[in-house]
């Protein structure tokens, strides 16, 4: 049998994941509201919130942006302003 399945893995409470990804508990809330974070409620009613760690890193793979893409262009400034004289 293999190690992993001998011993079920540790399930995560959001301040756990909040931790681990240097966020605050409302957006992991946030983000399960939004459904990118899969969740499992523990216990009768709405439960308690868990969340497995390989959920985690998929969600951590996701958010992965490409670096080869170019640099957003700098917004132009304004004009130097000229101040005219009124008589």
């Amino acid at each position: 049998m293999k190690e992993d399945e001998s011993e079920p893995s540790r399930m995560l409470t959001v301040t756990d994941v909040a931790q681990w990804l240097s966020v605050s508990s409302s957006l992991v809330y946030q983000l399960v509201e939004s459904g990118k974070l899969p969740v499992y409620r523990i216990g009768n009613g709405r439960g308690a919130i868990r969340f497995q760690p390989h959920d985690i890193n998929q969600y951590i793979e996701s958010c992965r942006s490409e670096s080869s893409q170019p640099p957003s262009p700098r917004r132009k400034l304004r004009p130097n302003l000229r101040h005219i004289r009124l008589d």
